[in-house]
């Protein structure tokens, strides 16, 4: 019989399936015959055993992208998807209809709110975000742990809202900021009175500091009526895991070339499949057009400018000076990548240098000088939008009337904590991981069907990727992260006039053996999972070892000049 290539094939997968069968079946042999010791139990195991349970109510708030959505209304080509999570994504849905998903997760590019006839909610309750994509754990490692304390439905919430729109906006379209407020109340009321833990995380740090701002402000000037002492008597303290206070460099680039990779499904997909013209225009533009419309990136560029971020010469961190070759001004882009001529056909590059995306970056777009021809890469409707729900700039007199306006509550250098001195303010946070800070961009796109991405990362720069780091939990800079709990809200400050006390809690990444459960790394930290159900329990900042701090976010912040 003569044999085919077919069944060649099928005799290898064959042989090397039965290999790497038998080669599992010794290693699980060898493991059970040798001495092998049990993993540690986890942190609310231990804690249980240790006479610790359940005392405060908890609230999680997750970030940006960590919350599902789900669609209720849209075209005939999604009706499939009815009542169905339209996010996390998974690859079998994007691949059946990429147009179409990508369409149902834009918003109106003017309004910010949802396109006609479309209307995505997000998931409720603990569901909303406990997984990842079904098998990428996320929050719950932390619910699982809660619970072994005794945590549950009537004491453990989940504040769900749509992270694609402006603060502002979930209030106005969904009554979401309401909402918490209504279950923080609840729960307060139903626990015997006990304040409550708030655990936000990444942007859901800063959507619940416009929250802080929102609860005790009066309903005629667009709060929740709450009243001052609403936060001091609901609130125990607030939890900020990986807090994105004063932005993240990733946001600029995902407004700019949707290279930063912020987004999973540019992460896992633009690297392969996305880069080839497959849906009949380039992947990469249609996934930048639709977080164009997202008014939730535009809380995450970078806030304070060169006080905070440095700018092409230098930066706080230590290391990260720009060198000579590197270096560029502003205007030297600016200028230098202008258009000749008025038609489209004589339109060519001038010349271009090479630009280190640090505290200016976001000025650049905002202002729409990036580039002098008609396709901007941040369309005037984002940044129009931009203007009206966030500022991104230092408070000179924090007392004037201006900053009662709902744009400067998600910034914590244009508001001030409220006035509840027993609250405490936590921030936690990874170190160890290299950490994008900012990029090169010098490449000029030659694809004729992205004319929306002329420029793209210079991946020969900086050692061949392009791209600078710093020291974090591969999310959100130091920086970002820790500033505020090292100085701007450290003591009574502009800032925080009731001198609510602050922690900075830092986790390592290599930790020994058994410090890490599955799923997110910092999320599954169990010192972190551990930290946040001690304060659960009734443990103050002080009770569970005040300050950890193993990077340099203290000196670092000392060299930031900015009056307190």
């Amino acid at each position: 019989m003569k044999w085919r290539h077919i069944d060649q094939c099928f005799w290898v997968v064959g042989y090397v399936y039965t290999i790497w069968w038998l080669l599992c079946f010794v290693a699980a042999l060898a493991g059970f015959q040798g001495q092998v010791s049990p993993p540690p139990p986890p942190p609310g195991v231990r804690l249980r055993r240790e006479g610790v349970t359940a005392l405060h109510p908890v609230v999680l708030l997750p970030g940006i992208l960590s919350g599902g959505l789900e669609l209720w209304e849209g075209r005939p080509c999604a009706q499939p998807l009815f009542r169905k999570p339209l996010w996390p994504p998974t690859l079998s849905q994007f691949l059946q209809r990429p147009l179409c998903y990508l369409e149902h997760l834009s918003l109106h590019n003017e309004t910010g709110m949802d396109p006609p006839g479309i209307r995505v909610r997000a998931v409720p309750g603990l569901v909303a975000a406990d997984n990842f994509a079904h098998a990428y754990s996320f929050w719950s490692l932390l619910i699982q742990n809660l619970a072994k304390l005794g945590y549950e439905g009537k004491n453990l919430y989940m504040a769900s809202y749509d992270w694609r729109l402006s603060f502002q906006n979930t209030e106005i379209r969904d009554q979401s900021l309401s909402r918490l407020k209504s279950k923080i109340e609840l729960l307060f009321s139903t626990n015997g009175y006990k304040k409550v833990v708030v655990v936000p995380q990444s942007m859901g740090a800063v959507y619940f500091l416009h929250f802080l701002k929102w609860v005790e402000t009066p309903r005629d000037m667009g709060g929740g009526g709450g009243g001052p002492g609403w936060c001091d008597k609901h609130i125990k303290a607030v939890m900020n895991i990986s807090p994105s206070f004063l932005g993240s460099p990733r946001a600029v680039s995902n407004i700019f070339s949707a290279e930063g990779n912020d987004v999973p499904f540019v992460r896992a997909l633009a690297s392969g499949l996305l880069n080839f013209d497959y849906f009949g225009r380039r992947s990469l533009e249609n996934i930048m057009q639709v977080c164009q419309t997202w008014d939730s990136i535009i809380s995450l560029m970078p806030k304070g400018g060169e006080t905070i971020w440095g700018d092409l010469d230098w930066s706080h961190e230590e290391g990260n000076n720009c060198d000579p070759v590197n270096k560029r001004y502003e205007e030297q882009f600016i200028n230098n990548n202008t258009y000749n001529g008025s038609d489209d056909k004589q339109k060519k590059p001038i010349k271009y240098q090479r630009i280190i995306s640090f505290g200016k970056a976001f000025d650049q777009i905002k202002n729409n000088n990036v580039f002098a021809h008609q396709q901007e890469i941040a369309s005037p409707k984002t940044m129009e939008r931009a203007k009206a729900h966030f500022s991104h700039g230092i408070a000179e007199n924090i007392d004037d009337p201006k900053y009662s306006h709902h744009r400067y509550w998600s910034n914590p250098l244009e508001t001030q904590l409220p006035n509840a001195p027993d609250m405490e303010i936590y921030c936690l946070y990874g170190v160890g991981i290299p950490t994008k800070r900012s990029y090169v961009y010098n490449k000029l796109s030659t694809s004729k069907k992205c004319k929306t991405i002329p420029f793209r990362i210079d991946a020969s720069a900086n050692g061949g990727d392009g791209v600078h780091f710093v020291d974090d939990d591969e999310s959100v800079p130091v920086l970002s992260s820790g500033f505020m709990c090292a100085k701007g809200w450290r003591g009574s400050t502009r800032f925080n006039p009731s001198g609510m006390t602050t922690y900075i809690r830092e986790y390592r990444h290599k930790e020994p053996p058994g410090s890490v459960l599955e799923g997110n790394i910092i999320m599954g930290n169990v010192a972190l999972v551990e930290d946040v159900l001690r304060v659960a329990a009734g443990a103050t900042g002080e009770d569970i070892g005040g300050d950890r701090i193993f990077s340099d976010i203290m000196r670092m912040s000392e060299r930031i000049n900015l009056r307190l």
